[in-house]
Order: C-alpha cells, then sequence, then structure tokens
C-alpha cells in the first residue's frame, strides 16, 4: 500500500522556521510522505532529515524586485496545486500567504494553519509592502476556513481569536523541536571548525538567531565582559553587515573579553545544530514592546533547539519564560539592562555546575516541550478526516 502524502507550505524557508523540520520529522515517524515547498534559504546547503522528506525551493524570494517575488508566488501557487495529488490527505501552511495558496487549491482536503508568526493588517503599512499586507489581510478574513488553526503560545491564540472575532480559541502548538530516537549529539568536528580550538573545555555560552536591537544582543555581550570569566566562552551566530552589527564588532574588538568572543555569520543548518549540540547555555534575549503584538507575545523558535539539546536558558522574564525558571531550567532577567542581564547570567553560570538541570530538561522535553507532544492536535484532525473518508 503507497503512504499518504502530506504537503507542507511555506514562503521563509524552514532553516528560519525550524518547527517546519521538526512537524514534517514527526509526521514521516508516523509513515506519512513529507514534501515541504517552500523558497530558497539566505544560506542554501543540503541539510540531512531522513527518509521520505522532500524539500523543494521554487527560487529566490528574498531581495527580490516587487514584480519578481509576484512572479515567484505565482510560481509556488502553481507547483502547490501540482502536488495536491489523490494520495494527499492534508495540506498544513505555515505563514498568510502559504495559508492563503492552500486555501485556494485544497478541494476536499483539510487544512491545517499553525501560524508561526503573528500577522496583522494595518492600512499605515499598506504602501510600504502591499503584497504582504494584502495577504496578511486575506489570512485574516479567511481564516475561519481553516480545518484546524494554532499559534504558537496562548497568548498568540487568544490574541488570534480576538483579532478575526472566532467563536472559539486556536489551539497551540508550542515552537518546540523534533525529539530523534536516538541521542543526536552533532558533529564535533564541524563545531571544532567553527571556534577557536582554545573554546573547548570552556562553558560555552550560545546565541543563534538574528542578531539586532530587539535581541539584546549587545547588552548580553556587555554582560559577558562584566562576569570576565575566564572560564566561560560566548558564540554568536547571525552576524550581518548592518550598523547594528558594526557597533558589536567594535565593542568586541576592545573589550577584556575579545579573545573569548566569536562572532559568526548566518550559518548552514548543520553548522547552527553542531554549535547547539556543544554548548552549555542558550540565549533568549527578547526585548518587549507593548505596542509591538509580536515582541509582547514571544514565541521563540530557538527555545525547542536549545532544549532539545540539553542547554540550560538565559532570557527576559516575561508569561512565556517564567514557568521555565520554576522548572529549573532558566536564570531570568528582570529587565533588558545589562545589569539584569549579568546578574541572570552569574546565576546560570553556577546552575550549571549541577548537571541535574539536565535530567530535569530531558524529563520535560520528553513529557511536553518536543514536537511528538506538541502536534497532538493534528494528530487528533488527521484521525478523524482519515475516518470519515
Amino acid at each position: 500500500m503507497n503512504k499518504k502524502n502530506i504537503l507542507l507550505l511555506t514562503l521563509v524557508h524552514p532553516d528560519f522556521l525550524p518547527p517546519v523540520y521538526a512537524v514534517a520529522q514527526t509526521l514521516r515517524d508516523l509513515d506519512y510522505n513529507i514534501h515541504i515547498l517552500t523558497f530558497d534559504s539566505f544560506v542554501p546547503a543540503h541539510y540531512e532529515l531522513g527518509p521520505n522528506i522532500v524539500l523543494e525551493s521554487v527560487g529566490k524570494h528574498y531581495d527580490a524586485s516587487r514584480i519578481e517575488r509576484f512572479k515567484l508566488r505565482s510560481k509556488f501557487k502553481n507547483r502547490a496545486k501540482e502536488l495536491l495529488g489523490d494520495d494527499t490527505v492534508s495540506i498544513i501552511s505555515f505563514c498568510p500567504f502559504s495559508y492563503y495558496c492552500g486555501l485556494n487549491i485544497k478541494k476536499n482536503k483539510p487544512l491545517i494553519y499553525i501560524a508561526l508568526e503573528i500577522a496583522d493588517f494595518a492600512w499605515s503599512s499598506f504602501f510600504r509592502s502591499p503584497l504582504s499586507s494584502y495577504r496578511n489581510l486575506r489570512a485574516l478574513q479567511t481564516i475561519h476556513k481553516a480545518d484546524l488553526i494554532a499559534t504558537s503560545s496562548v497568548q498568540r491564540s487568544a490574541w488570534l481569536a480576538g483579532r478575526c472575532q472566532l467563536n472559539f480559541m486556536p489551539d497551540t502548538i508550542l515552537n518546540t523541536a523534533y525529539l530523534p530516537p536516538k541521542a543526536d549529539n552533532g558533529s564535533l568536528e564541524i563545531f571544532k571548525e567553527l571556534v577557536p580550538a582554545d573554546f573547548l573545555n570552556k562553558k560555552i555560552i550560545l546565541y543563534t538567531g538574528a542578531v539586532n536591537n530587539d535581541t539584546c544582543i549587545l547588552e548580553f555581550i556587555q554582560a559577558f565582559d562584566n562576569i570576565n570569566n575566564e572560564q566561560c566562552v560566548l558564540i554568536v551566530n547571525g552576524m550581518k553587515d548592518n550598523p547594528y552589527c558594526t557597533v558589536i564588532t567594535n565593542y568586541v574588538a576592545d573589550s577584556r573579553s575579545r579573545d573569548r568572543i566569536k562572532l559568526l555569520p548566518y550559518l548552514t543548518r548543520e553548522k547552527v545544530l553542531s554549535l547547539q549540540a556543544n554548548a552549555h547555555i542558550g540565549i533568549n534575549l527578547t526585548r518587549e514592546n507593548f505596542d509591538d503584538a509580536k515582541s509582547s507575545m514571544p514565541a521563540p523558535n530557538k527555545l525547542g533547539e536549545y532544549l532539545i539539546k540539553r542547554l540550560y536558558i538565559v532570557g527576559i522574564a516575561n508569561e512565556y519564560l517564567r514557568p521555565y525558571k520554576f522548572l529549573g531550567i532558566a536564570s531570568l532577567a528582570e529587565s533588558s539592562r545589562t545589569e539584569d542581564i549579568t546578574v541572570a547570567l552569574k546565576e546560570a553560570l553556577v546552575a550549571i555546575d549541577d548537571n541535574t538541570y539536565k535530567i530535569k530538561i530531558d524529563t520535560f522535553v520528553a513529557d511536553y516541550f518536543c514536537m511528538q507532544q506538541q502536534l497532538k492536535p493534528v494528530f487528533k484532525i488527521l484521525q478523524q478526516f482519515k475516518q470519515s473518508s
């Protein structure tokens, strides 16, 4: 008997939306064939997902002109329609563009919308980005037509219910990672190629992701410099050629900790996972802005990846992260000020001296914070359609 197929659609490449990979691998383990349709990655490179998962790109969407993006989106829609065969049991979309695309081609197939990002509509920003604004508007107007709606936090689900005047609460599927059947420790050889030799056998503090003012990387590097612990090293992945990163580079060059700080550009997926597999503390310092819905309701992708790799968390206190502090697997700064981050980092460095935190992380991940546990609403809807067909 042929396996059934599930079509995953996302405008942003899964390298930068890792829960897409986690969803694909989790459903593959339930004996589905998975086809991911997307656009090019910023750092294109092959990433081994295992059997029965196909990753297909229709072209380079970033840095394209408005006309080129319009053509690429048409190409994406046509290709998605081609992939929707008789053996396709569901479409899963992860962004407003891919949701609206799925809605237009779904026919009698269940459409699942896992909204990984908050996407609102405002006339004030329409002319700055008309294509994105239009797709956000259409997604909001038609979201009730999805067979399952989920967001990555309870706060976001409540916001979406109010924003779209839904008479039900969308499900919550937290941004978690795929828990492999056996431990995947990453490649130590890749790690050695990325960092200086004297970084090995130190307490490794790691940040992976976007480097900008909202992620408080400068404040964190200042906190690391304040502590000036010779047994600790810091790795920042995601540096770009922009004014904020230039400020960071200049600060590090003049700091007393400069020999223990490694600044890296965006890396391939394999290299990022290698960094995570060999670190001890993971950084997630999202600055909240209560005038911005997205920043006031954080749901970071990297938290799931850090915890799968047994990294202790350092973050800023908010409703999303406080439970992790109570579990004894995170230290939280009271604010984004360097002084408060310094306190949290000092606490974290003491905490990882006791390896029992790893046991706490392992239990929490296996019982709750992995995609195998979080994807239960999707399992349920797939089973319902299977029984009714």
